[in-house]
């Protein structure tokens, strides 16, 4: 078993809901906007994220997310701010010192977790949190009718993200309706397939420590094993 199964197996895994990169035109080429990908992950870096809202994925109960892809974090390396057993409707900055949210009598991602097995609690919970890199532990899709459209677009994000930070995320299939977690282990064969019939085939990212924008086609080779 693998380190993300194991956290999840421990009740430790929360997962950070993201929005697809929209596919735009430029010189007629289509790409994949991961601005807001990068400048998240530009912050994680910088340790300058801080209460990030997040949801704790139980096993074998099925917690709903915000959204249908995003990041998987370790709750072991954050720092929690808030929890939550529902969405708590934060907002604001702990750093900015304007950070709100609904009251809550819960404290520990551990006693969230015994809520959500001991009550089957399916509904989307949230945890704040202040966190870096370190705690980024892997990428995730919901699995959905559309599950092969979200392949495609985290793998722009995975392909992006190892150019960005040098580290190539595994990617995950999580059942919210099962609770069930499993390794997407494409062969490099698989991986180019999959990146053939994509909608768009160059990325564009332009996080806040950079200068100047990055505009460049995704190569299949870059993935694999």
């Amino acid at each position: 078993m693998d380190d993300v199964e194991t956290l999840y197996k421990e009740n430790k895994l929360l997962a950070r809901a993201m929005e697809l990169p929209m596919i735009l035109v430029n010189s007629g080429k289509k790409y994949y906007d991961c601005n807001t990908w990068a400048c998240e992950f530009d912050l994680l870096q910088n340790d300058q994220i801080d209460s990030l809202s997040t949801t704790l994925i139980v096993s074998d109960v099925g917690v709903r997310t915000y959204k249908n892809v995003g990041f998987l974090m370790n709750s072991d390396l954050v720092e929690c701010i808030h929890v939550s057993r529902t969405d708590s409707s934060s907002c604001g900055s702990i750093r900015n010192g304007d950070f709100l949210a609904n009251d809550s009598d819960l404290s520990t991602v551990s006693e969230l977790a015994n809520y959500v097995k001991d009550n089957n609690a399916t509904e989307m919970n949230e945890v704040n949190v202040n966190a870096s890199i370190d705690s980024v532990v892997g990428l995730f899709i919901n699995k959905c009718q559309y599950s092969n459209y979200l392949l495609k677009n985290i793998y722009a994000v995975k392909y992006m993200l190892k150019k960005f930070t040098g580290i190539d995320y595994p990617i995950y299939l999580y059942d919210f309706l099962n609770g069930k977690l499993e390794l997407i282990d494409l062969t490099k064969e698989e991986e180019q397939e999959l990146m053939s019939t994509s909608e768009a085939s160059y990325i564009s990212y332009w996080p806040d420590s950079l200068n100047e924008g990055v505009f460049e086609p995704i190569e299949s080779s870059t993935y694999g094993k």
